[in-house]
């Protein structure tokens, strides 16, 4: 059963640390014998986003209230954790998971309140950024999915995504930052705060062109011309960027139109490709496996044979063996 833990456990520290009206940086800890031990670091730049750090450690199950006493914000928050947390609205039963290595933006709102759960013996690492501005308003308006992924009353969510190889870095990197002293220091922490929103808007701007890309009827027809240059010459194919020459379509939409037609990548295409006609002349052939494997475009033998196994189970040689009798 969830131990309930009230305001009032965190509250008079919290009033020591948020909000910051001027460029400054704070930290403390919250420790209880019985429950938790806790911290949260707080940053506000010289241009008015603050940036929090709350690491959790519980020893039980817990359901954390909270109330958002401040102006209202909106925020990027990134649980940099391998647990899920949950938020739901006070009192009632609409709750949304926050999954493991993935980040959500949404909007908070003054005076909205929420039961927080967390999951025992598991560490939470949760980075925060918000925005007392209207910065990222256009970034949800124009960006953001139709369907709200989460919305009550003063509390929404509008995207979801995993954290990327970028953002990781910079995160791994931010707490590390956060000691140091002196104005030269304090830029360089604020230019990692800056760079972590770049990382994150352009990424979301990116998936939006990707979901938006528009292929014509002539796009079509040139995805199919490439899918037959692939399977006319898997012995030695063009490069990507020949392909899309040949097929008179730009490399971008050739990338993306390939996988979204296809099912796979170009070269995860071709790779499939050569094993199944591999496969085919193994098992109705009596040409030998090393000139099978350069048939299809493998100068390694070693190679060949390991990916054959990977893809069907079973080694050329095996498949060799049961001529026209395997069955894959």
């Amino acid at each position: 059963m969830s131990i309930l833990l009230e305001r009032k456990v965190y509250l008079d520290k919290m009033e020591k640390i948020y909000p910051l009206d001027i460029a400054q940086k704070k930290s403390i800890k919250f420790k209880n014998k019985n429950f938790f031990d806790n911290s949260l670091k707080h940053y506000r730049t010289s241009f008015g986003i603050s940036y929090m750090l709350f690491k959790a450690y519980f020893k039980d199950d817990i359901i954390l209230e909270s109330k958002h006493e401040f102006k209202d914000v909106t925020f990027i928050m990134f649980n940099d954790s391998y647990s899920s947390s949950s938020i739901q609205e006070f009192d009632k039963n609409n709750e949304f998971i926050f999954k493991p290595k993935h980040y959500v933006i949404g909007k908070i709102s003054e005076n909205f309140e929420s039961l927080n759960k967390y999951l025992a013996n598991k560490k939470y690492c949760t980075h925060y950024v918000l925005f007392e501005n209207q910065i990222l308003d256009d970034l949800i308006i124009n960006y953001s999915s139709k369907k709200t992924l989460y919305d009550v009353d003063g509390f929404s969510i509008k995207f979801e995504m995993p954290i990327s190889i970028k953002q990781n870095l910079i995160l791994e990197e931010l707490p590390t930052l956060f000691f140091l002293e002196g104005k030269l220091q304090e830029l360089y922490l604020e230019s990692k705060i800056t760079d972590l929103i770049y990382t994150t808007v352009n990424s979301i701007k990116k998936l939006h062109l990707e979901e938006n890309i528009y292929f014509s009827s002539k796009d079509i027809k040139s995805l199919f011309k490439a899918k037959d240059i692939l399977t006319e010459s898997i012995a030695n194919p063009p490069s990507l960027k020949m392909i899309a020459h040949q097929s008179a379509i730009n490399e971008y939409k050739l990338k993306k139109g390939f996988k979204k037609l296809f099912g796979n990548t170009v070269f995860g295409f071709l790779q499939e490709y050569r094993l199944n006609e591999a496969k085919k002349i193994l098992m109705n052939n009596e040409i030998n496996i090393n000139e099978v494997s350069y048939m299809v475009g493998y100068k390694n033998v070693s190679h060949f044979s390991k990916i054959f196994k990977e893809h069907f189970g079973l080694t050329p040689a095996q498949v060799k063996k049961n001529q026209k009798k395997v069955f894959i």
